[in-house]
């Protein structure tokens, strides 16, 4: 990313107004720091060149203690302004984000993952409080402050405004190469510690299953791989850190010590009056130390900077531009697909077709595409190539013209781990059924092998809570209710019997088939042999090396 990037102005309104006040702070600032020297070698050749007394300096003192005030109150204002603008604009972009998540229906959730977007949003955005608070002012300073103070040495001065001339590009050309180094380990560091939450996300969700395999300590030893990972490679960022603010520092320093020689042998042999080499030695720092501070920021501001890019990529990723709603659906066919996912092989999922009054289930091993066909279908994820057409009764369109929300509400959706918020097994199921009776949830719960006497406080059971008493299985048949409440043509079940008995698979595989006879069109995702046998397709996804 560049050090100011033009977007943000378009992301975030209060950008604009907080620029135009850490440009006028630094104005402001560049004329106090030329009076505060010009104060200051005033006072100096009164009292040592023209042997004044101090009692009569009373007055230039007092001069130069206000302006001494003054710098220091806007360097206050300036970091109170820069918090507040901070707080603010990171709100701003959390915002916008989030929104433009949700207006694209959620896919950045499926490409990021739930853990990575949650990253993003929360230590992503907030990272970005050393860029907004520090950088970004210290960048405009920087602009401001040494072009106008090394204008001023050069009128007074124009050998010295030649040296500074010279040596100024030395910073920034140290400061860009070391950057350089800093960007790249950062972003390593930044999708190390994606890579670590998602794993930690998968790991919590799989633990129960782990432990009754005995897998856990081998999935433990996997997490502390990834954490040391993570770690050595924090460790990286902070050594190239203290190295490039050593250099740097060097480099300021001999910049002003050439200047401060050269200085000294134009006053031992009289070619430069006092007052002209006071006033080019006390204000030379100022020129070199903005820019040094820049360098410095950077470093601080790192961790946020390697956010960026994935928010803007979400921020300016095209909206769909879809007005097609389907009134009936026949037939949903796709050609080859192939999806990138981020760290990962590309996924290629065969051609299919799914009919109304059938049962069409995928097979094949864990990562070979069959949850991503699910998200394809259902417009989370959007394939890299081929595309999917759905056959309805006046014509066929491709899914990516259809509008989405109109699409889900044909839907019935099923996921591989049902996630229910905090509210009673009735009022969850009342959100696929609103007008569902008492006598209709517990129907639909018999249909799927689960009485309400198995619950432990019948439909008021609280559900999304840390302490919810039910088991895996009776977590999946209460969400493959919810689906069939929901009364759809299109039903796509991931795993439903997954964690139940036996008894219970045979009731659901009845239960299903009886379904596609009702003329609804089911996409089931299994490896159980009973699920698998009664369909009516079967589709292999195999992957491909």
């Amino acid at each position: 990313m560049k050090p100011f990037d033009p977007r943000l102005l378009r992301y975030s309104r209060s950008s604009r107004g907080f620029i135009f006040t850490i440009v006028l702070i630094a104005s402001v600032g560049a004329v106090l720091t030329i009076a505060q020297a010009f104060l200051l070698v005033d006072l100096i050749c009164k009292f040592f060149q023209s042997k004044r007394a101090f009692d009569s300096l009373h007055f230039e003192v007092i001069k130069l203690g206000i302006v001494f005030l003054a710098r220091a109150l806007l360097a206050f204002i300036n970091d109170r302004i820069s918090a507040l603008a901070s707080s603010k604009m990171r709100n701003e972009l959390r915002t916008e984000v989030m929104n433009k998540t949700l207006e694209n229906h959620g896919s950045d959730s499926t490409e990021l993952g739930t853990a990575g977007l949650a990253l993003l949003v929360t230590k992503g955005i907030n990272n970005l409080d050393g860029y907004f608070a520090k950088f970004l002012p210290q960048l405009f300073i920087a602009a401001v402050v040494p072009v106008t103070v090394g204008i001023t040495i050069a009128y007074r001065d124009w050998k010295s405004g030649g040296i500074i001339l010279l040596t100024i590009p030395l910073i920034p050309i140290f400061g860009i190469l070391i950057g350089k180094f800093t960007a790249s380990a950062t972003e390593k560091k930044w999708a190390t510690l994606g890579l670590l939450s998602g794993y930690f996300l998968d790991l919590l969700s799989g633990l129960t299953t782990l432990k009754v395999y005995g897998r856990e300590k081998l999935q433990s030893k996997k997490l502390e791989e990834v954490g040391e990972q993570y770690r050595s490679e924090t460790m990286l960022v902070l050594r190239i850190s203290f190295l490039s603010s050593l250099a740097l520092e060097l480099v300021a320093t001999l910049s002003v010590a050439l200047l401060a020689v050269t200085i000294g042998l134009r006053l031992v042999n009289g070619s430069m009056p006092l007052s002209t080499g006071l006033f080019v030695l006390v204000l030379a720092p100022e020129v070199y130390w903005p820019i040094r501070q820049v360098s410095a920021y950077f470093h601080a501001a790192s961790d946020g900077v390697a956010a960026f890019n994935q928010l803007f990529a979400i921020l300016e990723k095209p909206l769909r531009n879809t007005s097609f709603v389907p009134a009936e659906v026949t037939e949903i066919s796709w050609t080859e697909l192939k999806v990138n996912y981020p760290h990962r092989e590309v996924i290629t999922i065969p051609p299919g077709r799914l009919r109304l009054g059938e049962v069409h289930a995928l097979i094949g091993p864990s990562g070979s595409g069959k949850s991503t066909l699910a998200a394809i279908l259902l417009g989370f994820v959007t394939p890299a190539e081929g595309s999917v057409s759905i056959v309805g009764a006046v014509k066929t369109v491709e899914l990516s013209e259809v509008d989405l929300a109109a699409w889900r509400t044909l839907i019935a959706w099923q996921p591989q781990e049902p996630k229910f918020p905090i509210g009673s097994v009735a009022n969850i199921l009342r959100h696929a059924q609103p007008t569902a009776s008492d006598n209709d949830l517990k129907t639909v719960l018999l249909s799927v092998d689960l009485d309400q006497s198995d619950l432990p406080q019948g439909l008021q059971t609280e559900l999304g809570t840390v302490r919810q008493k039910l088991s895996i299985g009776q977590l999946r048949k209460i969400a493959l209710a919810r689906a069939l409440l929901k009364q759809t043509p299109f039903i796509i079940l991931d795993e439903p019997t997954a964690s139940v008995d036996d008894i219970s698979e045979s009731t659901i595989s009845r239960l299903l088939s009886d379904q596609a006879k009702l003329g609804k069109m089911i996409l089931l995702i299994s490896h159980r042999e009973l699920m698998i046998e009664a369909s009516t397709q079967v589709t292999h996804m195999d992957v491909k090396a």
